[in-house]
């Protein structure tokens, strides 16, 4: 094992900020994750329930980040490798932390520990901040692997 990983732990990355979230974009995502609650579409709902507005699902913020306009639409790479797994090398929880440097190939997601204190209403932005909380090699039944572990904090 290389070591040397443990200088990443606690290294946060610049925040990104989403777009606000607009009636067509919420639409869209619920219909997508196929959640018709009238909390997400008729104010009356909204304010008579929990958020007391209309306002996203609790997991919208993880999904609100969209690629730039003009950048490589990431499933192109499976195009080049029909093995390759559609993000191109954007795993969906960086968030903007540096990539760590790495002899391993694959990723696997352990898991996710999520705490909510509010949704994302109508005209707010998402802002995400991550930061490596832990990296280390351990050695599993196959061999080495790299244990990371990234928190990653929403807000408006």
């Amino acid at each position: 094992m290389t070591g040397g990983y443990s200088r990443y732990v606690g290294l946060a990355g610049s925040p990104i900020v989403s777009a606000p979230l607009d009636s067509e974009t919420l639409r869209r995502f619920v219909q997508a994750i196929m959640d018709d609650d009238p909390a997400y579409f008729d104010t009356g709902a909204a304010k008579a329930g929990v958020t007391g507005a209309v306002a996203a699902p609790p997991l919208y913020p993880v999904h609100a980040f969209r690629r730039t306009a003009g950048t490589p639409d990431p499933l192109d790479s499976v195009a080049a490798d029909p093995n390759a797994d559609g993000t191109a090398g954007n795993d969906g929880v960086s968030f903007g932390l540096p990539p760590i440097p790495s002899p391993y190939k694959r990723l696997l997601n352990g898991g996710n520990e999520i705490e909510f204190h509010r949704c994302l209403r109508l005209g707010e932005r998402a802002v995400a901040r991550a930061r490596y909380a832990d990296v280390r090699e351990r050695r599993g039944k196959s061999g080495p692997m790299l244990l990371v572990v990234i928190e990653t904090e929403f807000s408006t």
